[in-house]
């Protein structure tokens, strides 16, 4: 895997990378171009795009080396249950609602909401719309396969201990963002800490991948727009103090979850 997955990648980010550079006459990030909600949704798709070929260069390496179908790597149940994404993804928008509700009326925090900004078009806010979707469900979905899918069950390989599982995959999440404010560390661990759990428990992925584009979605469409240049997050203890509250919610979630016959469905294996 160490040798196969970069060169799946290498070849699959130059195939990548032409299509980009084509779609956006060469500059690939589109850094400054405008208006700024055109700027983030075509930021967005490439992101999804770069980080889909690192989960598909995974997976397919994985494929071969392993003998294993891709399928394996996302869901222990026979189908992928597409009305559990959904229904992580409502449960999750709740959450984060919440905390964002408290965050603007007790902690004075400030939301841009792009898309009812009347500076930008009608057109415009829907092109932004459609663009995130698709952006943020595939980086997500990304994520999802890399982190909960293949790191999640080669760590389960080493250690059947449940805490270090959970651990390693929030640390290793974490720092994959690259943003090292000890406030954004502890946002991103413990969000995949929450991830890991909803995996482990649900048999599957489709709960976290709901979970996780939802999240990145009200950051989108409530929070402002998402551009590369962006500044590293910076936060405080009230800032963690939200990311815990929402990590427990998305635990009690997922037992709550668990329970539903008809949207767990049957699975090979039970954590």
């Amino acid at each position: 895997m160490a040798l196969a997955t970069p060169v799946v990648f290498f070849v699959l980010s130059i195939v990548i990378a032409m299509v980009l550079a084509m779609s956006s006459g060469g500059d690939i990030f589109a850094v400054t171009a405008d208006p700024k909600l055109q700027r983030s949704a075509i930021y967005v798709l490439q992101l999804g795009a770069g980080l889909g070929g690192l989960a598909f260069g995974i997976m397919l390496a994985a494929h071969y080396i392993f003998a294993r179908p891709m399928f394996s790597w996302l869901t222990a149940a026979p189908r992928f249950r597409w009305n559990l994404v959904l229904w992580g993804a409502a449960l999750t928008v709740i959450g984060v609602a919440v905390v964002m509700t408290v965050d603007v009326l007790i902690l004075n925090g400030e939301f841009e909401f792009p898309i009812f900004d009347p500076a930008y078009g009608l057109s415009l806010k829907l092109g932004y719309l459609a663009a995130v979707l698709v952006g943020l469900f595939v980086a997500a979905t990304a994520e999802e396969i890399v982190f909960r899918g293949y790191l999640l069950q080669q760590t389960a390989a080493l250690t059947h201990r449940t805490w270090a599982i959970i651990a390693i995959n929030a640390v290793v999440f974490a720092l994959f963002h690259l943003e090292f404010d000890p406030a954004a560390l502890a946002a991103r661990a413990l969000a995949g800490a929450a991830f890991t759990w909803a995996a482990l428990r649900l048999g599957g992925l489709e709960f976290a991948i709901g979970a996780h584009v939802a999240t990145n979605l009200m950051i989108a469409l409530v929070q402002g727009p998402m551009l590369p240049e962006d500044p590293g997050a910076a936060g405080d203890a009230s800032d963690v103090v939200g990311e815990v509250a929402l990590a427990l919610y998305m635990i009690w979630a997922v037992e709550i979850t668990r329970r539903m016959p008809r949207l767990m469905r049957s699975i090979s294996s039970q954590a």
